[in-house]
């Protein structure tokens, strides 16, 4: 919307705000009448308050601009309209969730569970999120109208609307800039009145909305607490009474009504957060295809693909199923505040697929128990999700308890027969399974109807949960194990045995954990004691504490001490992986890690020691008191430990050593197997690990034999009869070494050492390009020689002395006598 028509107006105004000055000063003077502006009586007037002075001719055309360029502001805000159309969205949700709950709430016919209970809670909180949005969006609508309300409100406070030229002939720009803005004005007006009108309505339907979520959101609340301090009284007969509650007709109703509920809530909540699921979808795409391409690359170029593949069961045979697996043990920490129809549809599809898996290990006998298992697996599912308690269910909940720990049993046995078929940890988690199956018989039987379908329910779900969970960390620690075989360059090599159970033992630690919250976060929610257990943590984490004058929450030592033992654990993984792919390039000193590991650990460690600070929210000045304790320690008793670590630090820096390095301290010489923060690991050549003070290595004399690189030199001393050849001596042996194992340069040297007393010494003095070898080759050349020197008749002499009689002193008689025989006769004793 333009205020002026033609650039023209605008220069007669702006030729008359220059060249009229000077009568302008006087119209700071209440006094002051301009006589070339009267007022209009005769005019659409917009002021309604009292009259004020007109203002003068050169403060009217000011004004007109400064209006002009507001108007336009105010224009802008208008175009802008409110946001209906997510308004609109979340009315229709919102309106189906208030109806429903109220009418479920309002009908004293049925009675409700609780978990149907802490169904409508999630459906609340997801509810009153979405109409938070909405009144955000009208708030946010509200302020900018009410910005603009005051600009026109004080654009109307002025009288050159209501003024006009004495003579209407002059300055037809200015008159015409004048109505221009006065019918902008007008309808500036009259837009923001509309939308006020429309704001406020849907202001007032967004408010009702609110005000009833609120007081359902008490009656949730009431309801969960009645239920739960109900849980463990009686709510029906015992089973040796009379029954007092309806027949089974009754329970196909509930069942159809319950799908036909949870459907409405499933389909709501997915629809709510079809962006989690797109992303997840994704992610399985992408690790499907890591391993798809890893699979690949093991087939095409691994010369022991077989042995590489045959240590794992399910990744190469089912890729799609793994990846899938993986995504949805983890899918529920990305939802917030799924529903149970949500959990149960992320159950069925996981445990159906780890059935698929099952099949490839557990044999006939074992795929029977699971089937039934299974099944008893899906009616638990569908008897979760009623909504209304049905007491019919009664017999069928015993029955059902009843088979889950006859297979329960079953499991037992097969893990005792089969061990090598049936997962690890089945036996344990089939024995809390029929702890949990005679649990719900017994409340069942004792009438705590609720108690013992919760019991039996959760049994169930549980323990083909943690059967998934399971798969979930052997398929992870496929995936680990594959790569790192993919990532060894010499198509030749594959990891040890040794050496494979060694990462399946330290992938296993973790990753249990991770599974075990997995499970305990649906174990919970399933007995509904999950935001209880939430709630009653919480409080005791946050709760402050004091010891003498400092104070602390269990909190930030929990995190304080999580965040350490994570660095912990990634500075020792990295580490290890490290180690392996050093073992990979042992022949290359210059492209193994080495002490550099060392770095990587300590880095590890002081970031994670400085996110455990920043993450905990522990005050520095209490660290730096605590580090003030720690100096006076160091000084006193801890003197030896520091010079270890800054003896580590060095060793990192300076790298004498390396990981893999032959070397010699003191009398211990062997392999470098580990470079520690303390102390270092060295293997001897009779198979003992030593550890060494990393103190002792810089302060010892320390020989390193592959240093630069991994020649050595072999020295033999042999030595030969005075009456050998020594020109043959000397060829016969050059022509030993005459070996392509041996260095031709350094050249190989043949030297006559030393007179011996009993042979004439030759000193021996040849290379060897790999020090790993030298022994074999020493003992290869040796023989050589020795054979040679036998075949020419070359003497190799051992030492003897020559003993030469000058004098006797004279003879002595002696009487020769013969040892006694027992079989000779006594008159023969003596000769």
């Amino acid at each position: 919307m333009r205020p002026f028509k033609s650039t023209g107006g605008l220069l007669v105004l702006l030729f008359l705000f220059i060249f009229i000055p000077a009568k302008s000063q006087v119209s700071n003077n209440p006094s002051f009448v301009d006589s070339i502006l009267v007022s209009n009586p005769s005019a659409d007037t917009i002021l309604t308050t009292s009259q004020l002075p007109i203002p003068s001719l050169e403060t009217s055309i000011q004004r007109t601009q400064e209006y002009s360029l507001k108007m336009g502001r105010v224009n802008q805000i208008l175009k802008k309209d409110l946001d209906s159309v997510s308004i609109n969205s979340i009315i229709p949700p919102t309106e189906r969730f208030i109806n429903s709950v109220e009418s479920r709430l309002e009908n004293s016919e049925t009675k409700i569970n609780l978990r149907y209970i802490n169904a409508l809670v999630n459906w609340h909180e997801t509810t009153a999120v979405l109409v938070e949005q909405a009144e955000k969006i009208i708030n946010t609508r509200v302020q900018e109208l009410a910005i603009v309300k005051q600009k026109l409100d004080s654009i109307r406070q002025d009288q050159i609307f209501n003024s006009q030229l004495r003579d209407t002939s002059l300055l037809p720009g200015y008159q015409q800039t004048i109505k221009t803005l006065r019918s902008n004005f007008q309808r500036s007006d009259s837009s923001l009145n509309a939308q006020r009108l429309k704001v406020a309505s849907y202001k007032s339907r967004i408010s009702i909305f609110s005000i009833r979520i609120n007081e359902i959101n008490d009656r949730l609340q009431s309801e969960k607490r009645n239920l739960e301090k109900a849980l463990l009284s009686k709510e029906t007969n015992f089973i040796w009474e009379p029954r007092d509650f309806p027949s089974a007709s009754r329970l196909t109703h509930v069942f159809k009504d319950s799908l036909r509920f949870n459907l409405v809530i499933l389909n709501g909540y997915i629809n709510n957060h079809l962006g989690i699921t797109f992303f997840l979808v994704i992610l399985a795409f992408l690790i499907y295809y890591w391993l798809y391409n890893n699979l690949k690359k093991i087939r095409a170029e691994k010369e022991f693909a077989t042995i590489i593949l045959s240590r794992v069961r399910y990744v190469p045979k089912h890729p799609e199923l793994s990846s899938l697996l993986l995504i949805l043990a983890i899918a529920p920490f990305f939802y917030p505040n799924p529903p149970v129809s949500f959990f149960a549809l992320i159950l069925i599809i996981l445990v159906s697929i780890s059935g698929v898996l099952l099949a490839l290990r557990i044999g006939k006998s074992g795929m029977k128990v699971w089937l039934m298992m299974f099944g008893l697996f899906l009616i638990s599912t569908a008897s979760n999700l009623y909504w209304e308690v049905a007491f019919q269910e009664r017999w069928h909940l015993l029955f059902f308890s009843t088979i889950g720990i006859l297979l329960g049993l079953r499991l037992i046995k097969l893990q005792k027969q089969e061990s090598a078929l049936i997962p690890e940890y089945v036996h344990i988690l089939a024995k809390i399974y029929i702890t949990f199956c005679a649990s719900s018989i017994l409340a069942n039987v004792l009438g705590r109807f609720s108690l013992g379908k919760l019991l039996g329910i959760t049994a169930t779900l549980s323990m083909m949960h943690a059967i998934s969970l399971i798969l979930f960390i052997i398929i992870i620690k496929e995936i680990i194990y594959l790569q790192i075989e993919v990532s060894r360059k010499n198509q030749s090599e594959f990891t040890s045995v040794i050496d494979f159970y060694d990462i399946q033992k330290r992938i296993n630690s973790m990753f249990s954990y991770l599974a075990i919250a997995i499970w305990a976060y649906y174990f919970f929610e399933s007995l509904t004691l999950l935001d209880t257990l939430l709630d009653w943590a919480g409080n005791f984490l946050s709760q402050p504490r004091s010891i003498l004058n400092a104070s602390f929450t269990f909190a930030q030592i929990a995190v304080f001490f999580l965040v350490v033992y994570i660095a912990t654990f990634l500075a020792n993984t990295v580490a290890y992986f490290a180690n392996i792919k050093d073992q990979q390039n042992v022949n290359t000193r210059k492209k193994r890690l080495g002490s550099s590991i060392l770095l990587i650990r300590l880095a590890v460690l002081i970031i994670g020691f400085l996110i455990a600070i920043a993450a905990s929210g522990i005050p520095v000045d209490k660290i730096a008191i605590v580090l003030g304790a720690l100096s006076v320690g160091i000084g006193f008793g801890l003197q030896t430990i520091v010079n270890n670590l800054v003896s580590g630090v060095i060793l990192a820096f300076e790298r004498p050593i390396q990981i893999g390095d032959i070397i010699q301290v003191g009398s211990i010489e062997g392999i470098v197997r580990e470079i520690g923060i303390r102390a270092s690991k060295i293997k001897n050549w009779d198979g003992a690990e030593i550890i060494i003070p990393n103190g002792d290595l810089l302060a010892q004399q320390l020989t390193n034999w592959t240093l630069s690189d991994k020649q050595r030199r072999i020295e033999l001393i042999i030595g030969v009869s005075y009456n050998a050849d020594m020109d043959l001596v000397t060829e016969l042996i050059q022509k030993e070494l005459d070996r392509e194992e041996i260095l031709k340069n350094p050249i190989s040297r043949v030297y006559m050492q030393t007179f011996d007393d009993s042979s004439v010494n030759f000193r021996v003095l040849f290379w060897v390009n790999d020090i790993d070898i030298w022994v074999i080759l020493r003992d290869q050349v040796m023989r050589g020689i020795w054979k040679a020197f036998k075949d020419n008749n070359v003497e190799i002499p051992f030492p003897q002395r020559d003993l030469h009689v000058k004098s006797f002193p004279g003879l002595i008689k002696e009487t020769i006598s013969q040892p006694f025989r027992p079989d000779e006769p006594s008159e023969n004793k003596k000769t």
